[in-house]
């Protein structure tokens, strides 16, 4: 066999073999993520649990900016994972619209990282879904899994401490009375 490619197969071998690690870890992580989820977690807001560390968050601005936690300190903070495909993810942007305007004397921030989308199409889901947070890029989607997320939306209530101390997955009623309850605690606390 020719060198060049005896070369290529060998590339394609380790290549193989490196997407193969690549897969069963992501895989490995994701049941580890749906083994720390409570079921309790799903469709409403659920105490962090005692002792977890608070994952750091590491994402871009539309314009390339870094961002992370240290720069929400100070504020109680809803950190949201979301798409533009994801429908429950487009009805809790108006519900976060809401969030902001009634707990603006408590100084709630609202910050949504986009999982996985190209900027233009997130620029266009604005444009069409009006948003009154901040929104975050995470192009490489490593941030959901950091944060233990099996699903979109994913979100995270932290206190102005920046400890976590609420989070959900799947469709929630952020206006809804558990909910309000639950939020009003956390800005009070």
């Amino acid at each position: 066999m020719a060198p060049a490619l005896l070369h290529r197969r060998r590339c394609l071998q380790q290549l193989g073999g490196a997407a193969a690690w690549l897969s069963a870890t992501l895989v490995g992580r994701q049941v580890q993520a749906a083994q720390d989820l409570d079921p309790r977690a799903v469709g409403q807001l659920t105490a962090w649990p005692p002792g977890k560390a608070r994952p750091e968050l590491k994402a871009l601005t539309r314009d390339g900016q870094s961002r992370g936690l240290a720069n929400y300190a100070g504020a109680p903070l809803i950190l949201n994972f979301w798409a533009s495909y994801c429908a429950p993810c487009r009805l809790e942007m108006a519900q976060f619209n809401r969030l902001l305007e009634q707990y603006r004397p408590h100084g709630l921030r609202v910050v949504a990282v986009n999982h996985g989308e190209m900027p233009a199409r997130v620029l266009q889901f604005l444009q069409t879904v009006p948003f009154h947070g901040e929104v975050l890029l995470d192009r490489s989607q490593t941030q959901l899994p950091a944060w233990g997320g099996i699903a979109l939306p994913t979100s995270f209530v932290l206190d102005a401490q920046g400890q976590v101390r609420l989070w959900h997955v799947g469709e929630i009623d952020w206006l809804g009375a558990r909910a309000q309850a639950q939020l009003a605690a956390v800005l009070q606390g």
